[in-house]
């Protein structure tokens, strides 16, 4: 799993972008990729990390996701959960349409804000 982590509007709203293959100059990633008990805790530690900085507000791509299991699903949870901790909140942006399926099966959907655009994900980020 490949991750890359974007700061926008002066730092205050970090995005996360995750693939499985970087581009030559290392500024995106590409590829389906699927959230499960494989790579979740990388996940995970990057959010922690993120949340640990002081950040409290972040964007996760999805658009590259493919699948999510359970443990991907309990991944996610942990990242909204460390942000409302910390008076903050964490955005899904494009999730597949698989993945937004499940996230709507498990009543995810219903917690978390998930938007179609970067755009509206800066918005509910600032609302």
């Amino acid at each position: 799993m490949e991750i890359i982590r974007q700061s926008l509007e002066d730092g205050n709203i970090v995005k996360i972008n995750i693939g499985t293959e970087l581009n030559d100059g290392g500024t995106d990633v590409s590829g389906s990729i699927e959230l499960d008990i494989e790579n979740q805790s990388q996940f995970v530690e990057l959010i922690n990390t993120i949340f640990d900085e002081g950040v409290s507000k972040v964007i996760v791509n999805m658009e590259n996701i493919s699948y999510i299991d359970s443990s991907g699903l309990w991944a996610l949870f942990e990242g909204h959960k460390k942000a409302a901790q910390r008076d903050g909140k964490m955005v899904l942006l494009k999730p597949a349409k698989d993945v937004k399926r499940v996230l709507d099966i498990t009543k995810m959907s219903s917690k978390m804000d998930i938007v179609d655009s970067e755009e509206d994900a800066i918005n509910t980020l600032k609302a």
